[in-house]
């Protein structure tokens, strides 16, 4: 019986680079989560970011995925939800305990899902339209 494995990180992917894309697209997360629990009521903030956030990721990771040493679309999106778990974490904690950033109505999983999704989906759209492009 033949088996036959994939790599998740080809030997072609470049590990730094998609850590840089996803530290990148954290970093401006934190920002915008910051701005907007400064400019808006919990509640409000914490919608907009679950909205925001992932688009944010998105457009990160159309910039990574173009490159063509990217990781498996599967690969990229948990580096991207797990490098911006951490950031949110830390934001949350350097805030202090009196600063509320997110409502729990919202909570940070749903944003994290959402740019997991956007990511992955993100993932598999920009090769296909570069492959099209050249045929």
């Amino acid at each position: 019986m033949l088996l036959i494995v994939r790599r998740a990180v080809p030997a072609r992917a470049s590990l730094p680079q998609l850590l840089l894309h996803a530290s990148l697209a954290a970093a401006l997360n934190t920002v915008l989560l910051v701005s907007l629990a400064a400019a808006f009521r919990p509640l409000v903030a914490s919608a907009l970011y679950t909205f925001l956030a992932p688009g944010v990721a998105g457009l990160v990771a159309w910039g990574y995925f173009r490159r063509s040493d990217a990781a498996e679309p599967l690969v990229a999106a948990i580096a991207f939800t797990a490098i911006g778990a951490i950031a949110d974490l830390a934001a949350i904690g350097m805030a202090g305990a009196g600063v509320q950033l997110l409502d729990p109505a919202f909570g940070i999983g749903f944003p994290l899902l959402l740019t997991f999704g956007a990511t992955g989906l993100v993932g598999e759209i920009v090769p296909t339209l570069r492959r099209a492009r050249h045929h």
